[in-house]
C-alpha cells in the first residue's frame, strides 16, 4: 500500500522546470560593461571583458567605439572582449587594424590577438578558437600588464 501512495505522489508532482533562455542583453547593461572598462580595478575591467565578450554580437558597436576611447586599459580590455566574440565581431576589424598602431602597447597586443580571433573564426564559420595558434604565445586574459598587474 505503501508503494502505490509513493507512485501516485511521485506521479502526481510537477516537472522539474527546466532553465529558460537567458534575459536579452540590453543597451543599459553594455553601457554599464562599457564604463567598467575604465575602473581602477584590474580585475573589475577584466571581468567587464569576459562580460562584455559573451554578450556576444550586441556589445560589439559598443566595444569598437571603446577602441578609439582616450584611456588605454579600456582600449585594450575593448579590444580583448572582441577577439573573444569572434566572427560576429568582424565588422569591428577596420577599428582593430587601426588600434595595431596605438601608443598602447598592451592595446596593440590585444588588437593583434582580436585580429587573429576573429579572422580564425570567420574562415573557420565557427567560434572563437580556444587553442592559441601555433607558436603564439599562450595568453591569460592577456598578458595585461596594466589590467592585471
Amino acid at each position: 500500500m505503501h508503494t502505490l501512495w509513493v507512485v501516485l505522489l511521485a506521479a502526481a508532482q510537477p516537472p522539474a522546470p527546466t532553465p529558460g533562455p537567458l534575459p536579452v542583453p540590453t543597451r543599459e547593461l553594455v553601457a554599464a560593461l562599457i564604463e567598467t572598462l575604465r575602473d581602477a580595478d584590474a580585475e573589475v575591467r577584466q571581468n567587464a571583458a569576459v562580460a562584455l565578450a559573451a554578450v556576444g554580437a550586441e556589445a560589439v558597436e559598443s566595444l569598437t567605439t571603446t577602441l578609439r576611447d582616450r584611456d588605454p586599459n579600456a582600449r585594450a580590455a575593448a579590444a580583448y572582449a572582441l577577439g573573444e566574440i569572434g566572427a560576429p565581431a568582424a565588422p569591428a576589424a577596420a577599428e582593430l587594424l587601426k588600434t595595431l598602431k596605438d601608443e598602447d602597447k598592451e592595446a596593440r597586443r590585444q588588437a593583434a590577438l582580436a585580429v587573429a580571433r576573429i579572422v580564425a573564426a570567420t574562415r573557420a564559420g565557427g567560434p572563437v578558437p580556444t587553442a592559441p595558434l601555433p607558436g603564439a604565445p599562450v595568453p591569460v586574459f592577456p598578458p595585461l600588464e596594466r589590467i592585471r598587474p
